[in-house]
């Protein structure tokens, strides 16, 4: 089983719709809007371990860039956790080459 196979069964588990793997990568990647997923997409966001996150974008699903603006864009009431959405904007920065814009480029 993959890893967003994985995420996606314990998100589902407590939903009354389930989302399908193409269904859920099509929501982050942001070809997909519709207001039956925004539970799915939170729950992901503030439910799933960031190194399970972290594996998931290794596995080449989606993006970090794709993550941080689905981030922002299915979770604009700040559901998710502080630290789980700090680390979400901090990758993003890394990966697009704007580290020092956050004051983080130490980590480079």
């Amino acid at each position: 089983m993959n890893q967003l196979r994985q995420a996606l069964l314990h998100i589902n588990v407590s939903m009354p719709i389930k989302i399908s793997q193409i269904e859920f990568i099509s929501c982050i990647k942001g070809d997909t809007f519709e207001k039956k997923w925004v539970n799915h997409i939170k729950a992901f966001i503030h439910e799933t371990p960031i190194s399970l996150i972290h594996a998931i974008i290794l596995d080449g699903f989606f993006s970090f860039k794709e993550l941080y603006e689905a981030s922002i864009k299915w979770d604009s009431g700040g559901y998710s956790n502080e630290e789980t959405n700090e680390w979400i904007k901090e990758m993003y920065f890394l990966s697009v080459g704007k580290a020092h814009e956050l004051g983080i480029d130490r980590f480079i």
